[in-house]
């Protein structure tokens, strides 16, 4: 697979990974809260998919010439997902959705 399609794939499954977190955070999707084993992986997935797509943009970008641009977008994308790998576990509450927040009341 070339470079572009590799980097086609990795955009992709960052879409899959962002949906479903943004469908948590927004409070369309509320059943993951039933099931304790889950944690807070639904909106981790939101941090994770986001740093995916900036790293794949950073790919993109030093290819296309503008290296330091692409440096800087791949670091912050790789910062993403590790805040998103720590997410899955805890949460903070402010990063916590409010209708989530209001239902632990």
């Amino acid at each position: 697979m070339s470079t572009l399609g590799t980097l086609a794939l990795m955009a992709a499954i960052a879409v899959v990974f962002v949906l479903p977190g943004w469908l948590a955070y927004t409070g369309r999707w509320r059943d993951w809260v039933n099931y304790p084993f889950v944690l807070y992986a639904p909106l981790a997935m939101l941090w994770i998919g986001a740093g995916g797509e900036l790293l794949s943009l950073g790919v993109l970008v030093s290819d296309a010439g503008a290296r330091p641009a692409g440096q800087v977008l791949g670091a912050i994308g790789m910062a993403l997902i590790v805040v998103g790998g720590i997410l899955l576990f805890w949460t903070p509450p402010p990063l916590r959705p409010r209708w989530h927040r209001e239902r632990e009341k």
